[in-house]
């Protein structure tokens, strides 16, 4: 009876002890876990020669799973899925040496919504944007988290509506806007973000309407533009609008096509 009593006193001391405990190198061994201010854990998990092991958790401060993170055993890699405070996953993919690397996959409920590749923990690769209904929207070329290469926008049904070429985050070189029939509908030219050179524009049909001429930012044919303002407005007032402006969906393009649900 003693003995019993001994035992139902010490085995949840015992239990205890287990944990947050170190050999004597100094190196984390066994169950870890650490709480926040509010008393609620902030994460748990296994150490085995101070490198953590096996499945580990980190919780939001209300208590919610934020992160379940699984390491490769003799591996500095780790597989992790993160979750919001409603429980709902919102990505996953590796970290190696506590930094993001290879790809990730980012999701709205059990949609995919984007994918991004890393190396080192900076965004290196292509990256892809989804519309709401799966079909790619977005694809972008990354070097050390610059956008750096090709940009392009497509349209839901795999046809391309914007084609860019980036450098160093900026704008540089060729853009090409089209219609949803295919057709070319604005040719642009940029220089460190700026417009430089020729932009022409084209109908509905392909056919071509007029070119604006710009250097470093500054328009040098301001009378083209001022016309085809004017025409513009003279078009709208009569209720036509037939001239479209392509344009003007060029500083967010996959903003826009969100917004109008383009297919």
């Amino acid at each position: 009876m003693r003995i019993s009593l001994l035992l139902f006193i010490f085995i949840p001391f015992f239990a205890f002890s287990q944990i947050n405990q170190t050999d004597s190198n100094g190196l984390r061994q066994g169950l870890w876990k650490k709480q926040q201010p509010n008393g609620k854990l902030m994460y748990e998990g296994n150490f085995r020669d101070g490198k953590p092991v096996g499945e580990w958790k980190r919780f939001h401060e209300g208590g919610q799973v934020k992160a379940i993170i699984n390491y490769k055993v003799d591996s500095d890699s780790a597989f992790s899925q993160l979750f919001d405070e409603a429980g709902k996953m919102v990505a996953e993919g590796n970290y190696v040496n506590q930094v993001k690397e290879g790809n990730w996959v980012y999701f709205s409920g059990k949609r995919k919504v984007a994918e991004e590749q890393f190396k080192l923990g900076l965004k290196s690769g292509v990256s892809k944007k989804y519309y709401d209904t799966g079909e790619l929207m977005e694809k972008a070329d990354w070097v050390n988290n610059m956008q750096e290469g090709n940009y392009q926008i497509y349209f839901k049904t795999g046809e391309p509506y914007l084609q860019c070429k980036m450098s160093f985050n900026q704008r540089n070189g060729l853009c090409l806007v089209h219609s949803q029939k295919g057709k070319l509908e604005m040719e642009a030219n940029y220089r460190n973000n700026l417009r430089h050179g020729e932009w022409k524009y084209y109908d509905e049909s392909g056919n071509f309407l007029y070119s604006l001429k710009y250097n470093n930012g500054e328009i040098l044919n301001p009378e083209v533009r001022d016309s085809i303002a004017n025409v513009k407005m003279q078009n709208l007032e009569k209720g036509r609008g037939k001239i479209t402006d392509p344009e003007k969906f060029m500083q967010d393009p996959s903003e826009y096509m969100r917004k109008m649900k383009i297919f």
